[in-house]
């Protein structure tokens, strides 16, 4: 594969009277890429979709993601932008089309939104994320297993994961959580909305939040599964303990990321190009419950531990 970023990283806006700034709505399977961003002589979504773009013809800025995801973790709805110059796509009535035509199977443009507001940014404008974590928990492995889930043969107590699961709700320091190679400094995340739940031979673990620290999904996706696993003997309260230490090697490792999946990003006006997509629905939906119950929730607004 080519160097895509070095090709198409010649782009600056200062250079032109007016650019266009694109909004893009983003699915891929991880199993085949080193994560979403660009990686040298590694195959990732960044590098696909800048050559992508590079066979359309177009030199733009470096595609920006709301947020990285790992090596093996999923996207239903990743969300991206670039500039481009004024007028550039004026040949490309349908830009999703465009690029899909050129993508491999594993990536796909779900929408676009031309035109952007200049100040829209992918990370910073975010206001809530979903993440899934899909885990397939049955004594022997599946042929027809997806690459969506991850394989858990000890049979699970969901409702103890659940359970545990509650008490990570509201604003807490999840250093715990956080990958140990992480260099962020502020560990206060809020989370909003969280639950573990079994359906058929899956358990899907969701959680929604503001912000997500490095490997936070996974890590807690792991101390869930020792939770779990009744051969541990470990109560849903435990987890408290975990968490109030801020102590990474007090807690479990994490899950395997193929069982990962970003679902859905919100954004606020004027920036909710996307809000028609099924996922940012269920979201905005799911964020508004929330609110609107929070007298049943009291400790979503406890202080931070």
């Amino acid at each position: 594969m080519i160097n895509a970023i070095s090709q198409l990283n010649t782009f600056q806006p200062e250079e032109h009277d007016s650019i266009t700034r694109v909004a893009l709505l983003v699915e891929y399977c991880g199993k085949d890429f080193h994560g979403s961003q660009f990686q040298p002589n590694l195959p990732t979504v960044q590098a696909e979709i800048q050559l992508a773009l590079s066979k359309l013809g177009l030199t733009t800025s470096a595609v920006s993601f709301a947020g990285r995801t790992d090596a093996g973790v999923n996207a239903h709805g990743q969300v991206a932008h670039f500039d481009l110059p004024e007028g550039a796509l004026k040949n490309i009535p349908n830009l999703a089309a465009a690029l899909n035509a050129r993508l491999p199977n594993t990536v796909s443009i779900r929408d676009f939104h031309l035109n952007a507001h200049p100040n829209f940014h992918s990370r910073r404008e975010a206001q809530c994320k979903w993440y899934r974590y899909r885990i397939y928990n049955s004594r022997q492995r599946s042929a027809l297993m997806g690459a969506d889930c991850a394989h858990a043969s000890q049979l699970l107590n969901a409702e103890a994961m659940n359970q545990a699961a509650q008490n990570l709700l509201g604003s807490h320091f999840f250093t715990s959580f956080k990958d140990s190679s992480s260099p962020e400094t502020n560990d206060l995340c809020t989370i909003w909305h969280i639950q573990v739940q079994k359906d058929g031979e899956f358990i899907n673990f969701d959680v929604a939040a503001n912000r997500f620290l490095y490997k936070m999904v996974r890590n807690i996706a792991g101390q869930l599964l020792l939770i779990g696993n009744p051969e541990n003997s470990l109560s849903p309260e435990s987890i408290l303990q975990v968490l109030a230490g801020r102590d990474r090697t007090k807690a479990a490792s994490p899950a395997r990321p193929e069982g990962l999946s970003l679902m859905a990003i919100v954004y606020p006006s004027p920036f909710n190009y996307f809000e028609s997509d099924t996922r940012v629905r269920q979201l905005t939906q799911l964020l508004k419950s929330t609110q609107m119950e929070s007298p049943h929730n009291e400790n979503l607004f406890r202080k931070a531990s």
